[in-house]
Order: structure tokens, then sequence, then C-alpha cells
């Protein structure tokens, strides 16, 4: 398919690439036989100024249709933004996430700096490192954190440092700037001039934020579709974000929390063990 343009989630027109989308199909967990097959019916389908979010769909459908736990793979993204609509269940995310990383954790707490105090979204330490994490949760793609918001946290970091190094002398501290999309291309800009660590989709290359999930398999409950926002608020509330979380309730408990049937309950719990390698 030659020069057919597609509109992206910013509004910005620009041309289709089937190799994007093979490396993405790819990257779920599809070989590479299966991704070429299933570009092919997706590109069948696409026509001039298509929406992104129209030919994710697409390939969301037949990722299904191969493999079921590749389908929810390919659902990331989607189910990061689906961590909202306040910023709060993102921040406990990447605390549980940093947790499974094995750092002790602590979200939404206030520190005292050099100058004032600070509240802060996530706290993790282990024995090597103390890390200050400002989580910028975005329900669109198009407003992305940019070099303002880079800077304010940075700042922000400054200030805990002398408080930090004191009170852990033996660690060092990193200060971290998360979001569930992209950031803009000047604060990456000034973050790397800076020494700002930030993580956020496809970046840093190799160390992204998707690269932690998946190499660990932390996919959140968002990732399922069937989940309304009601039953999404009732595991976060009960502490279960992770698939990994869900897969290890008894189905009665899944069934009694979120006020389904049993074989629905059976389905979802299935459909977490599948993702994570949990049976």
């Amino acid at each position: 398919m030659n020069n057919i343009k597609i509109k992206k989630a910013s509004g910005v027109i620009e041309d289709f690439s089937s190799r994007k989308l093979l490396d993405s199909l790819i990257r779920s967990g599809t070989d590479r036989d299966q991704a070429g097959e299933i570009l092919e019916k997706i590109t069948s389908e696409i026509s001039p100024y298509m929406s992104t979010k129209r030919i994710y769909r697409l390939a969301q459908k037949y990722l299904r249709q191969f493999n079921r736990a590749t389908g929810l793979r390919y659902s990331l993204k989607r189910g990061l933004m689906r961590l909202g609509p306040s910023g709060y269940p993102f921040e406990k995310y990447f605390g549980e996430i940093m947790r499974q990383y094995g750092y002790h954790v602590d979200v939404g707490i206030i520190l005292e700096g050099k100058c004032v105090k600070h509240e802060i979204d996530v706290f993790a330490a282990n024995d090597r490192e103390v890390v200050s994490v400002e989580c910028k949760y975005r329900n669109n793609a198009e407003n992305a954190p940019d070099v303002k918001v880079a800077m304010y946290v940075h700042s922000r970091f400054q200030d805990l440092r002398p408080v930090m190094k004191a009170r852990y002398p033996d660690r060092t501290f990193t200060g971290w700037l998360v979001t569930n999309t992209r950031f803009t291309s000047d604060a990456i800009q000034y973050a790397e001039c800076m020494g700002l660590r930030m993580k956020s989709w496809r970046y840093p290359d190799g160390n992204s934020l998707e690269k932690m999930i998946e190499s660990k398999k932390l996919y959140p409950v968002t990732v399922l579709s069937t989940l309304n926002s009601y039953q999404i608020r009732k595991l976060i509330d009960h502490r279960i974000i992770l698939m990994k979380q869900l897969a290890q309730m008894d189905e009665r408990d899944i069934r009694r929390l979120l006020s389904i049937t049993g074989n629905k309950a059976a389905e979802l719990k299935h459909q977490a063990n599948e993702l994570c390698f949990c049976e």
C-alpha cells in the first residue's frame, strides 16, 4: 500500500507505514508469519485518512482471532489510557510496577525539601537507590507533557536532593518523570541535557514504560475491555491492579467483588492466567 495517508490521535496526517504496523504486531508476541497475515487483513481495510485508533482496533480484532493473550498485550496502550479519569490509579499502578522490581514503595506522601514541602506520587527505595517519581497521567495523546512540566519537576527534585542525600547517605537519589503517553521533543531534549530520568511509551529506547511492563508481564487489569469503569475501580480499591494479581484470586472472590456470574469470573481468571502465564 503506497502513499496512503492516515490520521494520528494528535490530528497530524502522515503516510501509513506497513513496517511500523508489522513491528508493533510482532512486539505484541505474534510470530512473524501470523503478523504478516494480520497485516494483509488490516491493509485491505485501510482507507485514506483512517484514524490510527481505527487501525489499532482492526489489529486488536485480528490478533484476538489468532491468539487472545496476544490481543490483550496489544491492548496495553489503551489499557494505560483507562487508568483514569484522575491520575491516582496510574500512580498506584506505577507504584506496583516499582514494587515488582524489588523496591519498597509508598504512594502519595509528603516529603520535606530544602526549601518547601513536596507531594510525591511514588517514593521507591531499595538497598542501592532512592527514587522520587512524578507521574503525569494523560487521557489523550495530544496533551503530552512538555518542557515546562520537565523543568518544574526537575526543580522539585533538586530541592529534595540535599535532604535525601543526608537521609540516605549510602544510596543514590534519582528523580523520575513518568507518563502513560509520550513526551514532547523539547521535554526529552531538556531531560537529556539536565540528567532528568523520564519514562514514557517508547522512551527511552530499550528501557521504556512498556518494556518495564512487558519484561515482567505487569499488565494492568484495564487491558480487559470486558471490565467497565465501576469494576476497574472496585479492583483497584482492593489493591488488584495487575493481571497477575487477578489471576491469583479465587473465582468466588472475583464473582463477589465484581458482582458477576461464576462463568464470567472463571473467564476473567482464565484470561489473566493466559496473559501472564500464571497457570
